[in-house]
């Protein structure tokens, strides 16, 4: 059993946006998180880890199961204005780093 105090590992990622991303998403529905291991390398083998206190980690998986697949449905794929074609589910293009909102509906 872990201590009230101690933080657990919820997720991993070779990326830190993914990373960031699932930290902005539990914090965006009650639970606190953190990401270990952010660091820029060439070779993307690190992992980058998401972490929530012990006591929320129920929670924390289940907006993880939840959550992702109804982003894809409030984000549909795009085609940025610099040309790139993003996935559903996210709002930055990873090109160029615009936002979804900042795209014309007008191609």
């Amino acid at each position: 059993m872990r201590a009230p105090d101690q933080l657990a590992q919820v997720a991993g990622f070779s990326s830190s946006i993914s990373a960031h991303s699932l930290r902005i998403l539990l914090e965006a529905n009650g639970v606190r998180a953190v990401v270990v291991g952010d660091v820029m390398n060439e070779t993307g083998l690190e992992l980058v880890s998401v972490y929530v206190h012990a006591s929320q980690v129920e929670t924390a998986m289940v907006i993880i199961r939840e959550i992702p697949a109804a982003s894809e449905v409030l984000i549909p794929a795009w085609r940025c204005l610099c040309g790139a074609d993003v996935d559903a589910g996210f709002h930055c293009c990873w090109s160029c780093g615009r936002e979804a909102e900042e795209t014309s509906s007008e191609e």
